[in-house]
């Protein structure tokens, strides 16, 4: 219904539209571009099962450029009889069209949802195949259809995919125990394993799963495996390379040094299982199940059902942690020693309200390679601890033992490895209990020590020169509909490098405030840029010229400008500024 309302409302404006519209942009798309992806989710199965399978999909995606409504897509594979489409029921197999906001538009029995749009719109395509198509190297065609009648076709070569030619074999049937139960409490308050084969703590809380059931044997074998959503996989074998299952019963843990498993249970048993989360846990999404061998040969497996945590709300936890720029205080140095180096330590303030004895203290960045804590000889750098009072916490090694027992103020000290003074990078404080409680929460930045960075070699812009694509007249224009000029665009590649966040807008300007501006923020003025994904299109930028984009690691982007004359014969005279929605804005010159 909401799809259908969406479509009624934008009814009257493309009506409008088409009667008005430039030749150009005729009630019809004109493919921009049509690009093989990569083939590692799964998404549907074999020829119209929608459903999961276990083997990986190939995806493309198709840049449409016009106006109208897409009514339907086929794709084949040429040179065989092989073909994917939207309509169900014949002798294509199905495919899955989802939109550049990830909305899939096929339904659960594959037709495609009619898919208005005005300017530009990308969809990605998901298809299956046994081998039969993607057993070589060969072209594929896609066919896009519009409701008034016309298609749009482009074609693209596609590298042998070997890794689709034989289906994943199924896993042995074992036997199935109507006497289990298993819930999922999501992610707990305890910390008892870590990513990868070793129970350990590691700062982060793990996830929850309870079991029960009624046997009399020897339990040798616990794994944890998702029957949908995101690939996931824990269990009790060492060596193997999948993270490991802690498992308690009666409140002690059964793992043995490596791992492994093996006790015996007497009739009616309750066990907790805890695991390193891979994050689909935390996001959702995903069904479990949960596998117990017995050393008789019998086998309970059984899909958790996920339930909520009830009961009192605990009042302990971190209550607040702000970060305040370095001042007297000088406990730490570049390493794990409780030393000073002449250069004043970062503060956080923090405080903390528990019942218990305080074993580490972590400091952990969110760019996935900051991290300070308590823990002596690990190679990370030191959290000095202080109460109140100023007295420090520390053991000569490093470690601490704090017991507290209600609220305490605690200063945590650290050196700066360079992303604390940038700001662009958030952190939180983790507090390990003794019993394996964990808290945690996020770092607030004071006034001072918030001030915006200067420049940042984590984004990195290069000036490939003109073309070939012509996107933009010179000025300011209020749609990307509107006609272009002559002149190719101006073409710029921006690299970014392990920044997290979400890009509100970039920018580009000179550096002597004078010989020009480009932006992607509507209505100020300043010349549009368009952001494309790669160098020959897949367009990503609103109609409004406006772009907003959630990135992570390493992201490539192209830029698309009209020249005033000045950006193309001095390129290294303008620097390009992208601000992020936290309020960070990094900047860099412009190199050839």
């Amino acid at each position: 219904m909401k799809k259908l309302a969406r479509f009624i409302l934008f009814l009257p404006l493309l009506v409008m539209l088409i009667a008005c519209a430039q030749p150009a942009f005729a009630a019809k798309g004109e493919i921009q571009s049509f690009t093989f992806q990569d083939m590692t989710s799964d998404v549907l199965g074999m020829k119209e099962d929608l459903s999961l399978d276990k083997i990986p999909d190939a995806h493309f995606v198709v840049s449409i450029k016009g106006l109208g409504v897409i009514t339907g897509v086929s794709l084949k594979a040429i040179g065989t009889d092989r073909g994917w489409d939207t309509v169900p029921g014949n002798d294509l197999w199905a495919m899955v069209v989802k939109d550049g906001q990830g909305e899939t538009l096929t339904s659960l029995s594959g037709t495609l949802s009619s898919r208005p749009f005005l300017g530009y719109v990308t969809l990605d395509i998901y298809v299956a195949d046994d081998g039969t198509a993607f057993s070589e190297k060969r072209e594929y065609e896609i066919t896009v259809s519009f409701m008034d009648g016309s298609t749009a076709t482009a074609k693209t070569t596609v590298a042998a995919r070997p890794e689709v030619l034989a289906a994943k074999p199924a896993e042995p049937q074992a036997q199935v125990g109507d006497k289990m139960s298993v819930v999922l409490y999501g992610i707990g308050d305890k910390d008892v394993v870590q990513r990868g084969e070793t129970i350990r703590a590691d700062g982060v809380k793990d996830a929850h799963f309870r079991v029960r059931f009624d046997a009399i044997s020897v339990v040798e074998e616990i794994a944890i495996r998702n029957v949908d959503g995101t690939s996931s996989a824990w269990d009790t074998v060492p060596g193997n390379g999948t993270w490991a299952v802690a498992v308690f019963k009666s409140n002690e843990i059964r793992n043995r040094s490596d791992g492994s498993v093996k006790f015996a249970v007497e009739g009616d048993t309750t066990l907790d299982l805890w695991i390193a989360d891979n994050g689909s846990i935390a996001k959702g999404g995903t069904q479990y199940e949960v596998i117990v061998k017995f050393n008789d040969g019998t086998t309970l497996r059984k899909v958790a059902v996920r339930e909520e945590t009830t009961g009192i709300v605990s009042q302990e936890g971190i209550l607040d942690a702000v970060l305040q720029a370095p001042g007297k205080g000088d406990l730490t140095s570049r390493n794990e020693l409780l030393k000073s180096d002449g250069k004043a330590d970062w503060k956080i303030a923090t405080e903390l309200s528990a019942r218990g004895t305080i074993v580490n203290i972590v400091v952990r960045g969110d760019d996935g390679a900051t991290e300070w804590d308590t823990i002596p000889g690990n190679g990370k750098w030191l959290v000095a601890v202080t109460d109140a009072s100023g007295k420090v916490l520390n053991a000569s090694n490093g470690s601490v033992s704090i017991p507290v027992s209600g609220r305490k103020n605690l200063n945590l000290w650290i050196s700066d490895n360079g992303t604390v003074v940038e700001g662009d990078v958030a952190y939180k404080v983790i507090v390990v209990m003794n019993d394996g409680r964990i808290f945690e929460r996020s770092v607030n930045r004071d006034a001072e020590s918030a001030a915006a960075p200067q420049f940042s070699d984590k984004i990195r812009a290069k000036y490939l020169g003109k073309g070939p694509k012509n996107y933009l007249p010179k000025g300011e224009i209020s749609t990307l509909l509107t006609s272009t000029d002559a002149n190719p665009d101006a073409h710029v590649k921006l690299e970014l490098r392990g920044i997290k966040g979400t890009i509100e807008s970039i920018a580009i300007q000179a550096l002597d405030g004078e010989s020009g501006t480009w932006d992607t923020i509507p209505g100020n003025g300043a010349w549009n840029i368009v952001v494309t994904r790669t160098a020959s299109g897949n367009i990503l930028s609103d109609m409004d010229g406006s772009f907003r984009m959630d990135v992570i690691g390493e992201t490539e982007l192209h830029l698309w400008l009209a020249d005033n004359g000045k950006l193309g014969t001095s390129p290294e005279n303008f620097e390009i500024l992208l601000q992020l929605a936290d309020g960070q804005v990094l900047r860099n010159k412009i190199t050839r």
